[in-house]
């Protein structure tokens, strides 16, 4: 009897235990965060590709770079609409571009977005979101320096595109494309100035002029092909910035090539290297231990490799034709560091556009705004400053019932008869005036108060504290820092 009851108590057990396994037993069965499987930086502006497939952008965006259908600059990143089953992304100056699992490749920004004008919404910031780069198939792997680009295809071969104008018409682009002959087996390549590097499946490296220097123009299926093997064996990656590639030999040691140098060199301090990417004149190193070293190369003959302090059990790297780079933690938290001009790290925060982050910081995370339940979106950035939501005038507050307007205020005789911005917020019986001075002056329903309120620009545009906004007006928030979500009204009760 003893027996039989304990083999009836383990037989309970056992399903107690597949029926916790199959229903995912709580935070355990959770869907798993998405998580960065692509990041790539141009001149100021970020693209990740992540594991659900989908797609965020930001920074500078002048040129619809970022991908949202605008050319405001975005702080946070904003995911991309019409991008699914995304694998790879590649940006380059002011360039996006995108690979998805059926080989198909996508392009957008300079040159290769276009414009969009009398837009209702936005009459002159109106940009056009990602086009198909119809002559590229079947592809496995995408580099470019920002203009040109080189896809290896799932094959193992490798085509040229390039942007080309009507003779006609210097407005009307057209993409073409040109086949790379010669090379085969090819497993990813980059471009080094006039230069293409092809690193093959036996780790080979060959070299392919991509200009004729004699005709000035990018090279013709016409022109003769002359293949040069840079690396016969034992290279694991390539990476480049300007004229210059780094090739990382199989034994963690790095080497650098250049017209100048003819054939690969060693690099001093550049050993047990895991990984390894570049920004504008610098090289960036992932190494074995999980730490992050960079050298910026062209800065004086004395300057030498150094760690990036605060980069600890890092897992992945990528990086940017601009002057920062991303790293991915054990953790997946997605980090960024360096020169973040336009909010090209990302962080959020106008106050560090310019700054040169030494030590990795967290990748903003995107958010979505739901206002009574429902979603609500709106062109213009938004903002974490300080801690802090910011948001414009023409985002939440419509959906949340708020009147929002701007007049002028009377002449200040303390600023020489000045006349500030003064912006009313009206919900419900309470009606907030800040006046526009330094500091800014709060009034609640006609009554000046001592409480302080900061107003805030980015993309040059007024960002209001939607949190300390809300408190006056008594509105109900969330925000989850971790997703990004944010509660407005009765979908925060």
């Amino acid at each position: 009897m003893i027996f039989r009851k304990g083999l009836i108590q383990l037989v309970i057990l056992m399903l107690v235990v597949v029926i916790f396994i199959a229903g995912g037993g709580g935070e355990a069965g959770a869907a798993a965060a998405a998580r960065p499987v692509s990041v790539s930086g141009g001149y100021a502006h970020g693209l990740a590709a992540w594991s659900d497939g989908s797609v965020t952008g930001w920074g500078y965006n002048k040129y619809g770079q970022a991908g949202d259908g605008t050319n405001i600059d975005q702080f946070i990143p904003k995911r991309i609409a019409g991008l699914t089953d995304i694998v790879q992304v590649a940006a380059g100056n002011n360039a996006s571009f995108a690979l998805n699992a059926a080989g198909e490749v996508w392009g957008w920004g300079q040159t290769y977005g276009s414009y969009i004008s009398n837009d209702p919404a936005l009459p002159y910031q109106k940009r056009g979101g990602p086009a198909e780069l119809e002559g590229l198939n079947n592809v496995s792997f995408l580099t470019t320096d920002g203009s040109a680009g080189i896809a290896v295809n799932k094959d193992g071969t490798a085509t040229l595109w390039y942007p080309s104008y009507d003779e006609n018409d210097n407005m009307r682009m057209k993409v073409r494309y040109l086949p790379l002959p010669g090379i085969t087996g090819i497993r990813s390549a980059v471009i080094a100035g006039n230069n293409a590097l092809f690193l093959t499946d036996d780790g080979s490296v060959k070299q392919l002029s991509i200009y004729n220097s004699i005709m000035g123009r990018i090279r013709w299926a016409s022109d003769p092909v002359t293949v040069n093997t840079l690396a016969a064996s034992g290279i694991k990656q390539i990476a480049s910035s300007g004229d210059n590639a780094f090739l990382l030999r199989a034994d963690g040691q790095t080497l650098r090539w250049n017209k100048t140098l003819k054939a690969p060199s060693e690099l001093a301090g550049l050993s047990s290297v895991y990984k390894l990417q570049t920004g504008y004149n610098k090289l960036y190193v992932l190494k074995t231990n999980g730490t992050l070293w960079q050298w910026n190369y062209n800065s004086g003959p004395l300057n030498k490799p150094f760690r990036v302090k605060g980069a600890e059990s890092i897992t992945d790297l990528w990086g940017s034709t601009g002057s920062f780079g991303f790293a991915l933690d054990k953790k997946g938290s997605l980090l960024g560091w360096g020169e973040g001009f336009y909010g090209g790290l990302a962080t959020g925060s106008g106050t560090v556009t310019n700054d040169d982050i030494t030590t990795p910081i967290p990748v903003q995370a995107p958010l979505t705004f739901m206002v009574n339940g429902k979603s609500v979106d709106f062109y213009g950035t938004a903002g974490v400053i300080d801690g802090k939501l910011y948001v414009p005038y023409s985002s939440v507050f419509k959906a949340l019932g708020v009147k929002v307007n701007m007049t002028q205020s009377n002449p200040d005789p303390k600023f020489n008869n000045y006349r500030f911005r003064v912006w009313s917020f009206a919900y419900g019986g309470t009606v907030i005036h800040i006046k526009a001075s330094d500091p800014e002056q709060l009034f609640i329903n006609g009554k000046k108060t001592e409480s302080t309120i900061t107003l805030k620009a980015l993309s040059d545009t007024t960002q209001f504290p939607l949190q300390d906004l809300c408190e006056l007006l008594g509105i109900s928030l969330k925000w989850n820092t971790v997703s990004g979500e944010v509660w407005l009204g009765d979908s925060g009760e």
